[in-house]
């Protein structure tokens, strides 16, 4: 705690002020040129401009009484040839004591608004994620058979609809199955914002993990005849972290690069162990890139850039935000490496928790 905050904190009433200046003022007077207790005069007035109950008058009066203690100590304690000196002194500290205590006055009053703002706004807040969890979690249910059914119509009756059927199932899949993942993601960002995102850690071989997340995207991959290849430099490395919310990590990555690279191309998934004993998880693509004013701001929410997915993927701005915010639960650090036409390197790191076997 600040010194000014154990001052806050302390209430220091008009009474107790101006004894202090009477103490300060006698005490100077008893020292004359000995010491000099000019600076110590404007301690009360600071402390009562800062005190709960302060108010503009009782500033002025105790700059005032400030300044009169000083002008009597300095008049009695040395010689001046004109009194103008004295008189001109005692004006220019009542000035400079007033100045001071209004300051601090009207900096402790801007203070308490924005402490009561900055509560209205997070009461709001709190309201919209409130809204945003319930509106996305109701709208989830619907979403989810919508994309069953239509699934379910395209493998069971393809042989019996003609392909104008088809192509609309097979837009009503594809629709719904990419609002479900925007749903998803406003469902994550609306716990995030609440603080109720919490983890579930356990003990587990991250290379078994992420070879099976590998294999999973592997399949949506084959949709543009992109190979994911996985190099690691253990077989075995264990690590407490959160399947589900890693796995969505993974997700995330695995495509962003499928979206933004080009078809018969390959992307490396790369797990190594850092320095610092840290498991480092880099996915290389070979795509578009990304430019490097634009890598800044990538991993805020709806944040875009001028890079389109190569064949008019969609994409909704959450999802390396989430990643963002998952990854630093697990106490990790995240980041990419891009440039222009050139590909790019996301990458995470989080704690590994065991020693390598």
């Amino acid at each position: 705690m600040s010194l000014i905050d154990k001052i806050k904190n302390k209430y220091i009433s008009l009474p107790v002020a101006i004894l202090k200046i009477l103490f300060i003022g006698y005490i100077d007077y008893i020292t004359g040129d000995e010491f000099g207790f000019s600076f110590f005069y404007l301690l009360p007035i600071a402390a009562l401009s800062i005190s709960p109950k302060a108010n503009v008058s009782a500033i002025i009066f105790c700059s005032t009484l400030a300044s009169i203690e000083w002008f009597v100590s300095e008049y009695l304690t040395r010689e001046y040839t004109l009194l103008f000196f004295p008189v001109w002194n005692a004006v220019v500290r009542l000035a400079f004591f007033i100045s001071v205590g209004l300051l601090l006055y009207y900096l402790k009053a801007n203070e308490q608004k924005l402490k009561s703002l900055n509560g209205h706004l997070k009461a709001i807040n709190n309201e919209k994620n409130k809204f945003i969890g319930i509106a996305a979690h109701d709208i989830k249910g619907p979403l989810g058979i919508i994309h069953a059914f239509s699934e379910i119509l395209i493998d069971d009756y393809k042989e019996e609809f003609n392909s104008e059927v088809t192509e609309i199932l097979n837009i009503i899949k594809t629709t719904s199955s990419n609002s479900i993942t925007v749903v998803r993601n406003l469902l994550d960002v609306s716990k995030i914002e609440a603080g109720q995102l919490s983890l579930t850690y356990k003990t587990q071989d991250y290379i078994s993990f992420i070879t099976n997340q590998v294999h999973i995207n592997q399949i949506l991959a084959k949709n543009k005849d992109i190979d994911i290849s996985l190099e690691v430099e253990k077989d075995q490395l264990f690590s407490d972290f959160d399947e589900h919310y890693l796995s969505e990590v993974i997700g995330n990555f695995l495509s962003n690069a499928v979206k933004y690279s080009n078809r018969n191309t390959a992307v490396l998934v790369k797990v190594s162990v850092t320095k610092t004993h840290e498991l480092l998880t880099e996915v290389i693509d070979n795509g578009i890139g990304i430019s490097e004013p634009e890598q800044q701001n990538l991993f805020n929410y709806f944040q875009k850039t001028s890079s389109r997915p190569t064949e008019g993927e969609e994409s909704t701005g959450l999802g390396l935000a989430i990643s963002r915010q998952i990854i630093r639960l697990h106490q990790g650090q995240i980041g990419v490496k891009s440039s222009k036409n050139n590909g790019s390197n996301f990458f995470f790191s989080i704690p590994l928790k065991k020693p390598i076997s």
